[in-house]
């Protein structure tokens, strides 16, 4: 089984100093990683991005960034022999945005959730590269890899992220969820599809939107499947002891029971109502 690791990299260049804005023509100044395998923080410069990190991050079992994938990635591509699509990557920045709505920045989201933030700021490493200062460069990015880790170390042992409320001083929660292994989305529509069709009622484990105070954010439900319409589905919840609607995407895993249910004849589902 591979490793699973923390990315971050640091660019020799800036978007204004490229064409098109293209992350791949920005250059790679120093890449870090962490390995949850070996409890280990790796730094290495752009001669050992082919030959070493590479083939690291192809056998990975799980790569895990702020938004690597539409940033670090790209940035890395031109070095790597194989398609950064491939590699199986938990994107924090993707994971707040789905539950959030809007994009954040690892300084705030660390902030509210760490208490601490950034040791330094990008353009810093753009200055330390033009300086060759690569000691620089490397403590700052290995510290952006540990306060990437320890923002999934949080969601993942509480499940939920901070963030600050852009109105007030308060904070509010972002409920994630990153379990070892989830269920792919096709299998989950599948049971739920069958479960449906068969009348019977369904156990989910379940990422809920908002969450109470103390309260974990993931919870089992059973639920009677009574409408489905990708991404939601809706039915009625025994937790709540009411219809609810829920996303397909939050459903971590699911199985059938050999409890059935009848679907109450002035049920409407909400695409209808609406």
């Amino acid at each position: 089984m591979g490793e699973k690791l923390v990315l971050d990299l640091e660019t020799q260049r800036d978007f204004n100093e490229v064409e098109g804005r293209r992350p791949e023509l920005l250059k790679v100044s120093v890449a870090g990683v962490y390995s949850y395998q070996v409890d280990r923080y790796d730094a290495y410069l752009e001669a050992d991005l082919s030959t070493k990190l590479g083939p690291r991050l192809q056998e990975a079992e799980l790569l895990i960034g702020f938004n690597i994938r539409r940033f670090d990635l790209p940035v890395l591509q031109p070095y790597l022999p194989y398609l950064i699509t491939t590699l199986p990557v938990l994107d924090i920045m993707e994971e707040v945005v789905k539950n959030l709505g809007h994009r954040l920045s690892l300084e705030s989201l660390a902030r509210a959730t760490l208490g601490r933030g950034k040791s330094g700021h990008g353009l810093d490493a753009l200055r330390w590269f033009k300086e060759g200062r690569f000691d620089l460069i490397t403590r700052y990015c290995l510290d952006d890899v540990k306060l990437t880790k320890e923002l999934y170390d949080y969601g993942k042992q509480h499940g939920r992220l901070f963030a600050a409320s852009r109105f007030s001083e308060e904070k509010f929660q972002i409920p994630v969820c990153w379990p070892e292994r989830k269920r792919e989305s096709g299998t989950i529509v599948k049971m739920l599809t069958e479960a449906f069709e068969k009348r019977l009622q369904v156990e989910i484990e379940y990422l809920s939107q908002s969450v109470a105070s103390g309260e974990s954010a993931q919870r089992s439900r059973r639920v009677d499947v009574y409408h489905i319409r990708e991404p939601y589905f809706e039915g009625y919840c025994h937790f709540r002891e009411d219809v609810r609607q829920f996303r397909i995407d939050r459903v971590i895993d699911i199985k059938p029971t050999w409890q059935r249910y009848t679907i109450p004849p002035d049920f409407v589902p909400t695409s209808l109502a609406e």
